[in-house]
Formats: C-alpha cells, structure tokens, sequence
C-alpha cells in the first residue's frame, strides 16, 4: 500500500464511506487517534486499533519505528476477505 519513512513520524488518514463499523486494527506499532471528523480527539491513549463508525473521517499518528512489512486491516473477518486489508512497509 505505501513505504513509510523509518524513524519519522507519520499521519494516516482514514475514511468510513460504508454503513458499518470498521475496527482497523494496525500492526506493528502503537498509533494515537489525533482526530475525528475534522475534531481533535478528546482522549489519545496509545492503541494498535480504532473502531471507526459509518460515514466518520478519523486521522492518527505515530512514529514508523520498527522496521519490515506490516499488515494494517478491518477486525471484522468478512470485510478483511473482502478486501479491507493491505501492507505497508517501514524501510
């Protein structure tokens, strides 16, 4: 899906155009949702997983520190099989 800088600080965008929930699940990395629909996130614990509702918009941000070939992708196994599912590597 993308390469992303080793050691730098990135910010992925994400939105719900569907009319379910969605719990994106990222591996590898603890990310911190900075934003919903365009609001700052009022809590921003570190997580691995974000459940996005329909129609929202949500960005997070982390640090791309451990290196390799990570899968991001729906906890929901018939939207994973459906295609809601890619790898993104840190190089």
């Amino acid at each position: 899906m993308l390469t992303l800088e080793k050691d730098k600080s990135h910010v992925i965008a994400m939105t719900n155009a569907t009319a379910w929930h969605h719990p994106i699940h990222l591996h590898g990395h603890s990310f911190r949702v900075i934003s919903r629909n365009g609001q700052p996130a009022r809590y921003r614990e570190w997580r691995d997983t974000v459940l996005i509702s329909p129609r929202e918009k949500v960005e997070i941000a982390f640090v791309a520190d451990n290196p390799g070939n990570w899968m991001f992708h729906c906890h929901i196994l018939e939207h994973q099989a459906g295609g809601m599912m890619a790898v993104f590597r840190v190089a």
